[in-house]
């Protein structure tokens, strides 16, 4: 060693970078429209993302599948434009503009470049306030439709997920049914019940529009309010039922033939997106379940016994209080310890503290991941949408990185006792291995 070497102490671990959060505009159309727009001039890319409480919690229950009929048709022909038509000027335009439903909200998403920026709004517009419903359309998409259901019921994870909502939520929960609706609903649906749905919940009273990317404030607002100046009306309340009863440990097993896996779910009731234990929720399923390799659902069954390609868990948001589920998928020789081996990682986390050093890199882990969430004009687009969907603090991202470093170990194990326990959730396997 050079007698002149000097060794200097290790610098300290600073606290994870806060994320730059834009500071959107917020304000209304005259027809009721709420907009948040978010300025970003790094990419000559905008994203608009319009969201109706046109969901499947929407639809009458003895219509399941309309909903997604109608959000699959928004862009197969309007009332000025033939599918054909609309698909060449999105081309040619080179944006993106598709729909998506789920049990919540309906949506439409349009990518458009700055130039093109004021023919896309109109399109986005012409698409959400006047769409056909062409009857050759509304045929093919009803088949599709029952297409993909059938293909759906040929695979273990899908019947495993389906299973699951229905065992936590029950088949009068808007969560325990499928949003794409069932065989019965999508076949007997009508064209004019899909028009009276449409007419009845896409409203502007009770939407609202993220836009995020590279505009001018002014010239944005001018071109809504011309692109959306002939819709007006309010969206009904959704009423969703109250919370399911707890649950009590029930163990559901589909046998299906000649499986060389198993699907396992492990699943409970989550907690409400508003609740501030949100947070708490989220660092202690961090530490279960977030992380397929560092938490300890993975580092059991795919680490140390090498079971499984991955094993997860996660909450799921909703307007009403939505759930948790933990997932693997594993050979079916070792399903029953597989099943045992979770349910013990979970009952050890609702009886035990967590180690200071492991709370703290979940917690520090979750914090450096923030930044990464609001790179592009479509994360931010979520991540603001995020804050209307569930009636958030306009501040909540900011204030996010401190809430995560203020939940203890004592937190951790109070969400698990609430949500994780394993006399507080139902398992579902799908597949051999259990008998």
């Amino acid at each position: 060693m050079p007698p002149s070497a000097v060794f200097l102490p290790a610098p300290a671990i600073g606290a994870p970078p806060a994320p730059r959060v834009p500071r959107p505009e917020r304000y209304a159309l005259s027809n009721g429209l709420r907009v948040v727009a978010a300025r970003m001039g790094e990419l000559p890319q905008v994203v608009l993302r319009l969201v109706v409480p046109a969901g499947a919690a929407a639809e009458p229950r003895e219509q399941p599948g309309t909903a997604a009929m109608v959000g699959h048709l928004l862009t197969e022909g309007t009332e000025l434009h033939t599918a054909g038509e609309l698909n060449a000027r999105i081309d040619y335009l080179g944006a993106l503009l598709h729909a998506h439903v789920g049990h919540d909200y309906a949506e439409a998403e349009a990518v458009l470049l700055h130039e093109t920026l004021e023919e896309g709004i109109q399109l986005l517009a012409e698409v959400i306030t006047r769409p056909a419903f062409p009857d050759a359309e509304v045929e093919r998409i009803r088949n599709e439709s029952l297409d993909a259901l059938v293909a759906r019921e040929d695979e273990p994870g899908n019947v495993a997920d389906d299973r699951t909502s229905l065992a936590v939520f029950g088949a009068e929960h808007p969560y325990g049914r499928p949003s794409f609706g069932t065989a019965e609903g999508i076949a007997g649906v009508t064209r004019d019940q899909l028009v009276a749905f449409h007419e009845k919940h896409y409203r502007p009273v009770g939407s609202y529009l993220v836009v995020a990317g590279d505009f001018e404030p002014g010239a944005l607002r001018e071109m809504l309010e011309a692109a959306f100046a002939g819709w007006a009306g309010e969206a009904p309340p959704v009423e969703y039922p109250a919370d399911p009863g707890p649950l009590n440990g029930e163990q559901i097993v589909v046998e299906w033939e000649d499986a060389a896996q198993s699907e396992i779910r492990i699943a409970g009731l989550g907690i409400d997106r508003r609740s501030p234990d949100w947070v708490c929720g989220a660092v202690a399923n961090y530490i279960l379940g977030g992380s397929t390799i560092t938490g300890r659902l993975g580092a059991n069954l795919r680490e140390e016994k090498g079971w499984t390609y991955g094993a997860n868990s996660a909450f799921t948001a909703g307007v009403a209080r939505g759930g948790w589920t933990a997932h693997t998928a594993v050979d079916v020789e070792v399903t029953g310890a597989a099943v045992q081996e979770m349910l013990r990682e979970m009952r050890r986390m609702a009886e035990e503290l967590v180690d200071e050093g492991e709370l703290r890199r979940a917690r520090d882990a979750m914090v450096l991941s923030l930044p990464r969430a609001f790179e592009t004009p479509g994360q931010v687009a979520s991540r603001l949408g995020t804050l209307e969907a569930y009636g958030l603090a306009p501040d909540y991202w900011e204030r996010y990185p401190a809430a995560v470093q203020a939940v203890t170990a004592e937190d951790v194990r109070r969400i698990a006792r609430e949500r994780f326990h394993p006399d507080r959730v139902v398992r579902v396997v799908v597949g051999g291995g259990m008998g």
